[in-house]
């Protein structure tokens, strides 16, 4: 297979797990009647989309990933139960994506240990960013779809849970907000602002220094 197809089926399967993990919260939305303005496909300017009900489903012009935009009034005027349910759906989408994979390779009796092996010749270290993950991915295809199909379902199972660490802008995060606000009330906007903006910083320093290792590698 050509080297620039499996590049871009290893790009549109990392977006396909993230676009994924934001339709479950789209879902839990629709369960308690929340707007959700728009449902994106990629991120930046917008090339087309179409409107179903009150969402603007849309295809945006930078192909990694999307997102779903909710009505952030309808939603923190919810009770902590349903906030929680509507960021935990996201990463319950991924986790339950990633159980069909391994469950449909189990009935299938293939060997996903060896799989793994195999795939994981490819890497280096554990830790990747996301020039490392398409590559990991173009790599697996390169072998065959069933180890492409596996690490699908493993690069979900990464995505929820990391999305479960508690960093403001992750959905784990959001949650321990709302938790904190639950129990001992509001947080203030600027001690919300200020932590926002540490991690923040902190993540795009950590991402950068990944992805400049990814480049090593990819270089190499």
């Amino acid at each position: 297979m050509n080297k620039y197809l499996r590049i871009i089926i290893g790009l549109l399967g990392l977006s396909f797990v993230i676009v994924i993990h934001e339709f479950g919260h789209f879902l839990a939305c629709k369960l308690f009647d929340i707007a959700t303005p728009v449902f994106s496909i990629g991120f930046g300017p917008h090339l087309f989309g179409v409107h179903i009900g009150n969402t603007l489903f849309q295809i945006a012009a930078l192909p990694l990933g999307g997102y779903v935009q909710i009505a952030t009034k309808q939603l923190d005027a919810q009770s902590y139960m349903v906030k929680a349910i509507i960021l935990l759906a996201g990463i319950a989408i991924n986790f339950l994506f990633a159980y069909i994979i391994f469950a449909i390779f189990k009935l299938r009796n293939i060997d996903v240990k060896q799989m793994m092996q195999q795939t994981s010749e490819h890497v280096r270290n554990g830790i990747m960013g996301p020039i490392g993950i398409v590559s990991l991915m173009s790599y697996s295809i390169s072998l065959s779809f069933n180890h492409f199909l596996l690490l699908l379902g493993g690069l979900s199972f990464s995505i929820g849970m990391f999305n479960l660490l508690p960093v403001p802008f992750l959905d784990g995060g959001q949650l321990a907000v709302y938790t904190i606000e639950a129990i001992t009330g509001p947080v203030s906007d600027s001690t919300y602002t200020i932590g926002t903006f540490i991690f923040f910083l902190l993540f795009i320093i950590f991402m950068v220094y990944i992805t400049v290792g990814d480049i090593r590698k990819l270089w190499k």
